[in-house]
């Protein structure tokens, strides 16, 4: 496999780089001899700055060799490293590389670890082109790491029992993947979108939408989807469940926030609410899309639709927790991705973890 060494990446709010000797003081105090952070590691907690020092030396002349891959963590703005992501293992018959990472303890919990191991699968993907595989590993009872693995895109493969040791012993390993066909680009994801409503831009409802408003579509791997991503405190009389009532009292909520939605509705129709002492706060579909191919891959989609909380219930939390209840559904009737349609509310449905692929106006996709 043709390597590309290790180079300084770049991302929102982080720097990854090679380290120099002198960064053995920064990674001894932030995490090397912290027994906290090491736990779950398989190499011991450092006793001395002298050791992280020589172990430093080591890693720095591997870099003139061209195939280490060994990045220092640091936050923009201030140069000291606060934790590592490298490539640990490979293996040349499968083209995979197994990627191994660690935070200092006071910067866990801030998306720093999964914004630095998106970074490094991009660097590696799009510096190799003959390599197929990137995975990492967890032990079953360090779940936080494997949380850090599913922000990242991984997909869950599966738990080997017994199969590696850290500093705890023999533990069951959970394994973590993704491949490069996992990897979609806007102009599959803008075929997918026509392959779901053939001939889109030619309706007339599309064409009224006006030339300098765009709606965006967004979709969630549901893989990836964290139930505890929101959580708001509702009070007792608020539920959630079916509907099952009466037809004419979903289509009055309905009509009261978007009413040329009413005649979307019918009583075939899976429809979740919110309520408030039984009356109807909120309102979604459950979508089926089917399945479609993305990448010699089935994808079977849903998704929420039609999502709407009525005037009065507005600002409580309660449509948005609707729409994440509704996504755990979907996971567990083993859809592949949750589907957004046709929204402005993209921030609203990015804090349950849902991403924006594209953008349209009534023209076409907007580059």
């Amino acid at each position: 496999m043709n390597t590309i060494g290790t180079k300084t990446i770049e991302t929102e709010r982080l720097i990854l780089r090679r380290y120099t000797v002198d960064d053995a003081s920064d990674m001894y105090q932030n995490w090397a001899s912290d027994p906290e952070v090491t736990k779950f590691l398989s190499w011991p907690t450092h006793k001395s700055v002298e050791f992280t020092k020589e172990l430093l030396t080591k890693w720095v002349s591997f870099y003139d060799e061209g195939r280490t891959y060994n990045w220092g963590i640091t936050l923009k703005g201030d140069g000291h490293v606060i934790g590592n992501i490298a490539v640990v293992e490979r293996d040349e018959r499968t083209c995979s590389y197994e990627i191994g990472y660690c935070l200092g303890k006071k910067y866990w919990g801030r998306g720093i670890m999964p914004e630095a191991l998106r970074a490094v699968i991009k660097y590696l993907f799009e510096g190799e082109s003959d390599l197929n595989r990137i995975y990492a590993t967890h032990d079953l009872r360090n779940t936080k790491s494997g949380r850090v693995m599913q922000k990242a895109g991984m997909h869950f493969d599966g738990i080997l029992r017994g199969s590696k040791k850290n500093n705890l012993g023999l533990h069951d390993t959970a394994y973590y993947s993704v491949l490069r066909n996992d990897r979609v680009t806007r102009e599959q994801y803008e075929k997918l979108f026509l392959d779901i409503h053939p001939g889109f831009f030619e309706r007339d409802y599309v064409k009224r939408v006006p030339e300098d408003e765009s709606a965006s579509e967004m979709f969630l791997r549901l893989q990836e989807f964290d139930p505890e991503c929101y959580q708001k405190d509702l009070p007792e009389n608020v539920t959630f469940g079916y509907y099952s009532g009466d037809f004419e009292e979903l289509l009055k909520a309905v009509g009261e926030v978007i009413p040329h939605w009413v005649p979307l509705f019918s009583k075939e129709s899976r429809v979740y609410c919110g309520f408030v002492d039984g009356k109807i706060a909120s309102f979604c579909m459950i979508e089926n899309f089917g399945e479609h191919e993305v990448n010699g891959m089935k994808w079977k989609i849903g998704g929420p639709g039609c999502v709407g909380t009525v005037p009065a219930y507005r600002d409580r939390g309660i449509g948005l927790t609707m729409v994440r209840n509704v996504t755990q559904i979907l996971r567990e009737e083993l859809y592949d991705y949750s589907y957004i349609h046709y929204t402005y509310e993209t921030k609203w449905y990015g804090k349950l973890g849902y991403k924006t692929v594209f953008s349209w106006n009534r023209k076409g996709f907007v580059s």
